[in-house]
């Protein structure tokens, strides 16, 4: 757990907070990440290496998201949730293949543990990223890809209001397996007429 005053600069609705990683959260991403192994690689492309599942690992990772954040080619943040005034990690949501110039675009993932599943914070912690995408990033459109059977993460994804696009067939390759993906996106003005005054 994280004492509430680590919390500058965040964003936050009710009981969740979304904020980019400092170096005191490595031992919190770690135990995200041991917990959760089998359940986030079910989805990812990428298999961790052994040293990711380090303290040391994960302040690698960390630097790497502020050089990354500081270069404006990706942004990645954590999700908090608050327990008896402390707030614990459940979560992270990032913003890759960021595009500026005319199109000034770029896409959503994120992942949330395991045991927090089918309790909303999934869909606040998308909202507030969302805020930050769009208020502060100047993002005008944010595009999602996902697995058809990932129905969860599609019905978070609509109810934060993005618009099915498409649907993209043999997609992304994991395990030596193709997936197709539905696309999404929804766009800055969209997200504009209710921010995030929704959920609350």
């Amino acid at each position: 757990m994280v004492e509430i005053e680590k919390f500058i600069g965040g964003v936050n609705l009710k009981e969740v907070i979304v904020r980019p990683y400092t170096f005191e959260d490595a031992e919190a991403k770690l135990q995200l990440h041991v917990e959760n192994k089998e359940h986030f690689e079910k989805w990812s492309p990428t298999l961790r290496k052994e040293e990711f599942y380090t303290v040391e690992g994960q302040m690698n990772s960390i630097k790497e998201f502020m050089e990354k954040s500081a270069e404006d080619n990706r942004y990645d943040f954590a999700i908090f949730v608050k327990e008896d005034n402390e707030f614990t990690l459940i979560g992270e949501v990032q913003f890759i293949f960021v595009t500026r110039g005319p199109k000034q675009s770029c896409m959503v993932g994120y992942h949330i543990g395991e045991k927090f599943n089918g309790q909303g914070y999934m869909t606040k912690a998308l909202k507030l990223a969302l805020k930050i995408a769009f208020e502060d990033l100047k993002f005008h459109r944010v595009t999602s890809e996902v697995n058809p059977e990932n129905l969860g993460s599609l019905r978070v994804l609509e109810k934060v209001g993005f618009v099915k696009e498409g649907y993209y067939r043999k997609n992304l390759k994991i395990r030596d397996q193709w997936y197709d993906h539905v696309c999404l996106a929804i766009l800055e003005e969209e997200f504009a007429k209710e921010g995030c005054t929704k959920l609350i």
